[in-house]
């Protein structure tokens, strides 16, 4: 059956939608009801982060380039949990998706490993965060926030009880980094006000290139240029140790406001 370009190679659906993999020309996607990509993964390659908007969200390792502890909101095909799990194995990671069906896509057609260290929750992602900041015994080195639905980005993102509790979990020096679709023009001024309000001299926006994805960080300063100077030289080696462009997603980095 052929859809989105190649061959549906599984499908099903739940209460939020449908959740389909599709295979073409040596690459397996993931896609919610609609011709955008979720998640990919080159079948030849698969330690390799296949979608741009992904090695976008990974820019926050420059920053922190030893996390010991990760919190990625929403799944997906599993790329990043994955990519982190086995370059960063003596991180605590953990995992929180609403969706219970897509942990066994993940696991069965994306690769997602089961090991120590990798932990995977089913919860809505606000609610989450909201019981960490009140057990208060919780903080993260690295958040990584990658909500969408067919939709488009998940309602929560937009609240400022979302924004505070991620302020709250971020260890100091930590980084928040949040999937946006500049496309959807209200949600995406929406946060990026929310984030120049909760990481005043620390928000920035990070476009990828030839696509509509805008990564928002939040830092809790801002890249003065001694700062700068020394993430250009980390970014440099991370490049070599990780294969991903780190050297040009700094460059890119610019105040979220400015676009």
């Amino acid at each position: 059956m052929g859809k989105y370009g190649g061959t549906v190679i599984h499908r099903c659906h739940d209460e939020d939608g449908p959740i389909e993999v599709v295979e073409s020309h040596g690459v397996r996607s993931l896609h919610f009801g609609s011709p955008a990509r979720q998640s990919a993964m080159a079948l030849a390659d698969p330690d390799h982060i296949e979608l741009a908007y992904l090695r976008a969200m990974l820019a926050g390792l420059v920053f922190v380039p030893a996390p010991a502890r990760i919190l990625i909101l929403g799944l997906g095909g599993g790329s990043l949990p994955r990519f982190l799990s086995h370059h960063y194995p003596d991180a605590l990671i953990e995992v929180i998706e609403s969706r219970s069906a897509m942990v066994a896509v993940a696991r069965e057609y994306f690769g997602l490993p089961d090991r120590p260290g990798l932990n995977i929750q089913i919860a809505d992602g606000g609610e989450y965060l909201q019981r960490q900041v009140t057990a208060g015994n919780c903080r993260y080195d690295l958040i990584l926030v990658d909500v969408f639905d067919e939709q488009g980005l998940a309602p929560m993102v937009l609240q400022h009880d979302f924004f505070a509790a991620l302020v709250s979990l971020i260890n100091f020096g930590g980084v928040v980094c949040v999937n946006l679709w500049s496309g959807h023009a209200e949600s995406f001024r929406a946060v990026m006000r929310l984030l120049k309000l909760y990481f005043p001299t620390g928000a920035y926006s990070l476009p990828v290139m030839g696509r509509g994805n805008v990564v928002g960080l939040g830092l809790e300063s801002a890249l003065g240029s001694p700062r700068l100077k020394a993430c250009n030289c980390r970014a440099q080696k991370l490049e070599q140790q990780l294969g991903i462009e780190f050297t040009r997603l700094v460059q890119r980095l610019a105040p979220p406001l400015s676009r």
